[in-house]
């Protein structure tokens, strides 16, 4: 993708750019790549050394670039360079599985694989600016079944999981609060998803990580005690109640009392939980966001009222519809109709023609919204008949169009990556 002037100010990266489009399993960030180097015989192992130090490191740039496009890449190569470095403390596991070279010995050939720490990377990331999650950062809630005996050891293994997610910028909803029971059992029926789901948009979460334990504690023949732990957990978005990924990690710990032993087997599985949940935690959210530069994009505050309404899938309809357009809404109380400010980087000009040229639909019905009002930064809708007239009077004069601030002086450099949830997939208002 060539990078204009004002296309990097002005537009999404969506084709270029775009990331994952599925969150991958617990394994994903396990690679496989061939790469080739130059090689001079005369000086076998320093040739060799230098090769295997260039695979590492291009192996991480190939593990990017399968999330965010070349382009990007390729914009920001020297501050990714620079925060990966060294690469070994991004690879939890690097191995060269087959050396060879070309006919004159001018070329070598390494195929490699690995797997990739996710977390430890993101984190590197954002610690130096590359990347961000946007304005409005996700909120991750994490929430342990009932079956943790210790309300103390859920919020230690919680402390551990946030603090790889604090220091990406990810903001976390704390699950102190929630009192209605959750096992393993209810999870895994359809109504346990709806349950789980439920308690994480109660509390305003786009993501839910849920860590249920199994244990067998039991006295040792030598004395002590055994915990054998299974950690079952389950990465969801509770707005479409789906599973973005699963696993399980079985560790075991001794020690004198059983409350120690499940513990320490807690501790073991503490850094393969960050790994495995939270990387596909960072996959999901990868795959559910736009990616823009670092530029500012100019927003709107339009505080929009729905005059009308005869049934809360109205509202939802027209949320639903806005947020389709990259609008943030937010409900309001209070006055005559339903209030919500409209976060978006349309005008209210914008506004009044989508709204005058709309049909919506709610509960098999079809309806519209025409314009009955506008001011600066004010629209005011009111909900009709398809064929229908509202009680206020339209507006029929558009209002006029703001000017726009000059592009002169802009980079056409990013300085670094946004990844913005998509409005539509963030945790949706409850309407009344």
């Amino acid at each position: 993708m060539k990078l204009t002037r004002q296309s990097t100010l002005r537009f999404l990266m969506v084709a270029g750019a775009v990331l994952l489009a599925v969150a991958l399993p617990a394994q994903a960030e396990t690679l496989k790549k061939r790469y080739t180097f130059d090689y001079n015989p005369a000086t076998r192992s320093a040739s060799e050394a230098r090769a295997k130090s260039k695979a590492r490191k291009q192996f991480l740039a190939d593990f990017l670039e399968a999330k965010f496009s070349r382009a990007i890449i390729e914009s920001l190569a020297e501050e990714i360079d620079i925060a990966l470095d060294p690469p070994d403390e991004f690879l939890t596991d690097f191995k060269i599985t087959n050396t060879r070279f070309n006919d004159d010995e001018t070329k070598i050939i390494l195929t490699v694989e690995g797997d990739v720490n996710l977390p430890a990377m993101v984190s590197a990331l954002v610690q130096n600016k590359v990347l961000s999650f946007g304005e409005r950062p996700p909120r991750v809630m994490f929430l342990p079944s009932s079956r943790f005996d210790d309300p103390k050891a859920a919020k230690t293994l919680r402390a551990l999981v946030y603090e790889q997610m604090r220091q990406a910028g990810l903001q976390s909803v704390a699950f102190e609060g929630v009192t209605e029971i959750t096992s393993v059992q209810i999870k895994q029926s359809p109504n346990g998803l709806r349950v789980l789901a439920k308690q994480a948009l109660q509390y305003g979460a786009d993501y839910l990580i849920y860590v249920d334990p199994e244990t067998d504690n039991r006295p040792a023949s030598i004395g002590g005690h055994i915990c054998d732990a299974n950690f079952i957990y389950t990465v969801m978005r509770p707005n479409d109640n789906r599973i973005l990924g699963e696993g399980v990690i079985t560790t075991r710990g001794s020690a004198n009392s059983g409350m120690v032993a499940f513990g320490k087997a807690m501790d073991e599985a503490a850094p393969i939980l960050i790994t495995r949940a939270v990387g596909q935690l960072y996959q999901s959210i990868f795959a559910d966001s736009d990616v823009i530069y670092d530029q500012k994009q100019l927003k709107n505050n339009i505080a929009l009222t729905v005059y009308g309404k005869t049934s809360p899938q109205q509202t939802q309809a027209i949320i639903k519809a806005l947020q389709a357009q990259n609008a943030y809404v937010t409900l309001g109380v209070g006055g005559v109709g339903d209030r919500m400010t409209v976060e978006t980087t349309l005008e209210v000009l914008d506004l009044y023609n989508f709204f005058n040229d709309q049909t919506f639909e709610a509960g098999g019905m079809k309806f519209k919204a025409p314009v009955v009002g506008y001011g600066e930064n004010t629209l005011e809708v009111e909900i009709v008949t398809p064929n229908g007239q509202p009680r206020k009077a339209r507006a029929t004069n558009p209002p006029p169009r703001r000017p726009r601030p000059s592009d002169t002086g802009a980079s056409t450099r990013p300085k670094g990556i946004v990844c913005n949830l998509k409005p539509s997939l963030r945790a949706p208002a409850f309407v009344q």
